[in-house]
């Protein structure tokens, strides 16, 4: 930094990045520093730093005020069943019910426990970023240089960078050698970025500004000095954390169902309530008995368990999806799973390893030599090796092909696949001394170093870069043994068909050359020979194409998100089999920005990849798609895909290379990065839904029965079969041990075969309701068959009422087996699920209990059954099974 010229000037106006982005910048930075009021020799001044921290605030990102704890809770009541709920709890109590009152309200406080610790540590996302962006910095202060806080860094400040160090904040770059720097947690490029000092244009996009740093990325090679022009949420990054705070949570499929579930409920309830009031005041019965009828009636009607049970199954569906490598932070977003249509998934790091390995080498005598399990390398593959250990920036321990890599990525690829021909590259750069180099520069599009051999101390030179770049530098070409052919047109439009086949299989392809030197000052710009070309690749994950095919077969379509070129992201598309027919649809971001939403959802309704993608174009791309009727899951694990992650219906983020950013703002984390894991969870989900409508189709039939006993007999002038706590009592004990038992069914196996459900489909689909209908009528009618023969045989009173609630337990003990399925016959998988009979002997435990304990029984009003009872409940148990196996007989039929 002891360097930097002296500029004159110690005045200007603070401008904004844009406004400075694609000024006349001199080589120096002369115009940006004038800009900001800064002499590059001496930069800031402490007490002008201090005045510019006081003015513009600390280098990080506003917190965003946490949600209180109560508001947290009081969300735990804000839907309509839970209201509805309440509102009975609160007439109950008014009417003497305190028991009902009671047991309602014990319901309502573990589903709001429940509900408020998943929720208590969500919403962390801009605390993450925070995190993220916090490290040091070396500024110039006072002429000169300090390690300050990254927090204390304010515009104007002069930096220095090298390898391995953070960018404190948004900068301009006034001097750089050899400097490539890492933006894929910002941009989701799969390269580093080669960084200059040249002014770009103002309708440059993020990717193409190369005379810019931006907080937090990260610097892979070489140094600079810059000056610091944004700061904190002015920056680059705090525009993502900006997206984030005003991305809105979408709500989950379940949740609009369930939302949908109560409207319908409160109609319900107020309808039965109101004909049940009625037609006993019509008939002369007590208002006040009739009043408390209406009461339990309602109660019985709504399953007050739902809430509850189903945030139970949820929670469950969360330690099974542990147990699978994906840990959930939002308990509804296991079910979203299951509801997915569409996955947008980012590329590098997801789909691919981020991680650089050469794929193929062409030499250019034509051989193409294989790298896995290599064979010892002839003279040519040698002096290509020989010169892609040279001509290169980056080390590799010795002792290992993968341990203690460091520099660029594609360099440090390049080592491995040296040490896989069992080329020492220690020990062959320790053979040379580098006495001149030309670092690789945009511009030029090749790397230059002249060295001097040790041994006899002659001099050569090897340039690698551009295939066309390095072709146009080359003489001749290497052939066999100590041949060199002339390079001609035809030779050279031959290599370059080379080049481009390589390419078109998503490699990034450089060439390389050699060429010996008399004097080290000759000229090193032509006059070379031709080695050959070695194509580099991140690699497609393990399992990546394999589960996209599953998710296809699902019914689930995979949609790449990239910042890398087009023609990389194609050929990569194609290998993982994103397109049905191989036939790859790509769009550039560049085509979306005159593009409507209505067009650009048409668009990506069929696009396989979006290349070249900002944070801005992955969350439009996520909203159009959901204004389409998608039920969209992103995946991701950089800054870059935070505000997508946060605006998806389900966000699924990385948990080995995800930043802490992408995790936060994610419903679901992937302990092992794996692709394959997102179907099993996609399977995971489908088997909880499917489990919610087996328990409610269980409760909601089971349910109406009770209440259509009850109206039955009101019409028929019969007494009534219940009392108000034997109705809760009834509810108790029918409801939550059958529904867990229906919770856990494990998957079966046509899950994955099928397509997702239809986003905008309801839980009470006409076709569901037909089904509760008549097999509530069905269990009623056992119920009051039951009922009328016990009021011939026992005249009115408790033991009457008492074989009317043993045979509505008894029928809905045997329904508890009917709704494990509604195609497949019960006696089909009888044993797969254990639970099934724990919930059966809990029913029948509990029903002894409340009839033989006399404190229970006297409460209830209860009498002690006779054999022949027995034997009428027992009936009433398989009854309902042998109906229902009728009927799917006839209908598999």
């Amino acid at each position: 930094m002891s360097n930097i010229p002296v500029m004159a000037s110690t005045k200007g106006t603070l401008k904004p990045e844009q406004d400075i982005l694609g000024a006349p910048f001199g080589h120096r930075g002369d115009i940006v520093a004038e800009e900001l009021g800064v002499d590059v020799h001496l930069g800031l001044s402490q007490q002008e730093a201090t005045r510019r921290l006081r003015k513009y605030g600390l280098n990080e990102l506003a917190e965003e005020i946490a949600e209180p704890w109560w508001r947290i809770l009081l969300r735990q009541f804000s839907s309509i069943v839970i209201w509805l709920l309440l509102a009975a709890m609160v007439v109950a109590w008014f009417t003497n019910g305190l028991s009902e009152a009671a047991a309602i309200f014990i319901v309502l406080l573990i589903n709001a426990c429940i509900g408020f610790i998943v929720e208590w540590r969500a919403g962390n996302a801009l605390d993450a970023l925070r995190d993220q962006t916090h490290t040091h910095a070396r500024v110039m202060r006072d002429g000169g240089e300090m390690v300050i806080d990254s927090t204390q860094v304010v515009i104007g400040d002069i930096v220095g960078l090298a390898a391995g160090d953070r960018v404190p904040a948004d900068a301009r770059l006034l001097e750089a050698a050899n400097l490539q720097v890492d933006e894929s947690a910002l941009t989701g490029e799969s390269f580093p970025g080669m960084k200059s000092i040249d002014s770009v244009s103002l309708a440059s996009i993020l990717t193409e500004r190369g005379s810019m740093l931006y907080m937090s990325t990260m610097v892979v090679s070489g140094r600079c000095v810059a000056i610091v022009t944004a700061t904190g949420a002015q920056t680059e990054i705090g525009h993502i954390g900006r997206l984030i705070a005003k991305t809105g949570s979408e709500k989950t499929p379940l949740e609009r169902r369930l939302e949908s579930l109560g409207r319908t409920l409160v109609y319900l309830v107020f309808a039965i309530g109101t004909a049940v009031f009625v037609l006993g005041w019509l008939r002369g019965d007590n208002p006040a008995l009739m009043l408390e009828v209406s009461i339990s009636l309602a109660v019985a009607a709504v399953p007050e368990a739902l809430p509850a049970m189903t945030t139970l199954v949820l929670a469950l569906g969360v330690l099974r999806m542990a147990q699978r490598k994906a840990i959930v932070r939002k308990l509804s977003a296991v079910e979203t799973l299951g509801s997915a249509t569409v996955i947008c998934s980012d590329k590098t790091g997801t789909l691919t390893e981020n991680r650089m390995s050469v794929g193929k080498i062409r030499l250019s005598d034509g051989q193409e030599p294989r790298i896995k399990n290599a064979s010892t390398p002839d003279d040519l593959l040698l002096r290509l090796l020989r010169a892609s250990v040279l001509c290169n920036d980056a080390s590799l321990n010795a002792a290992s092909s993968t341990g203690n890599i460091v520099g660029d990525p594609t360099e440090t690829s390049l080592l491995i696949a040296a040490s896989n021909f069992r080329m020492n590259a220690e020990a062959e750069r320790s053979k040379f001394d580098r006495i001149r180099e030309e670092p690789f520069d945009p511009k030029t599009k090749r790397m230059i170093v002249t060295l001097r051999r040790k041994s006899d101390g002659t001099y050569m030179t090897i340039t690698k870069g551009a295939p066309a770049v390095v072709l146009e530098m080359c003489a001749g070409f290497a052939d066999q043994g100590e041949m060199c052919p002339a390079l001609g047109d035809k030779i050279r439009a031959r290599f370059l068909s080379v080049n481009d086949e390589m390419a078109g299989h998503g490699l990034r392809v450089l060439a390389f050359a050699e060429k010996r030197l008399e004097d080290p000052l000759d000229e090193t710009t032509n006059g070379y020979t031709f080695l050959g070309f070695a194509g580099m690749s991140d690699k497609a994950r393990d399992g990546a194409a394999e589960a996209i095919h599953a998710a296809r077969r699902a019914g689930v379509r995979t949609v790449m998100l990239t910042g890398d070129q087009v023609i990389t992201a194609k050929a990569i598309a194609k290998d993982l089999g994103l397109s049905d027919d191989g036939d790859v649809f790509a769009m550039h971001a560049r085509e979306m920005v005159g593009l409507d939403d209505a067009s650009l959802a048409a668009a990506a309704a069929r696009a396989h990849v979006f290349a070249r993608v900002s944070p801005e174009d992955k969350l439009r791309i996520v909203e159009v798609l959901q204004k389409a009727g998608e039920i969209v899951a992103v995946t991701g694990d950089g800054i870059n895909d935070a505000p997508a992650l946060k605006k998806a219906n389900i966000g699924i983020a990385m948990g080995l290379r995800g930043t802490e950013v992408a995790k936060e703002a994610a419903d679901v984390i992937l302990i092992d990065d794996n692709f394959l894991t997102i179907i099993a969870a996609i399977e995971g989900g489908r088997t909880i839904y499917s489990n919610i409508i087996k328990f409610v189709h269980l409760m909601f039939s089971k349910n109406l029965a009770e209440v259509l006993v009850i109206f039955a007999a009101m019409i028929a002038g019969l007494p009534l079969p219940l009392l108000p706590l034997q109705i809760l009592w009834l509810n108790l004990v029918t409801d939550v041990f059958p529904a867990f038992a229906l919770a856990v069914e494990p998957s079966s196996g046509e899950t994955m075969k099928r397509r997702p459900r239809p986003p905008g489909q309801t839980i009470l689909s006409r076709r569901f309701l037909t089904l509760i209908g008549w097999q509530g009528v069905m269990l009623a009618a056992i119920s009051i068959l039951t009922y009328l023969w016990a009021l011939n045989a026992y005249g009115e009173g408790p033991h009457a009422r008492t074989m009317a609630l043993l045979s509505i337990v008894g029928v809905q003990l045997g329904h508890m087996f009917n709704c494990r399925s509604r195609t497949r016959s019960v006696f089909r998988g009888f044993f797969t699920n254990p639970y099934i009979f724990v919930a059966a002997g809990l029913m029948i435990g509990l029903q002894t209990l409340a009839l033989c304990v006399t404190p229970i029984a006297r409460v209830l009003e209860l009498t002690l059954p006779n054999p022949l009872d027995i034997g009428v409940v027992v009936g009433c148990c398989f009854l309902p099974i042998l109906v229902v196996e009728f009927t799917k007989a006839i209908n598999h039929k």
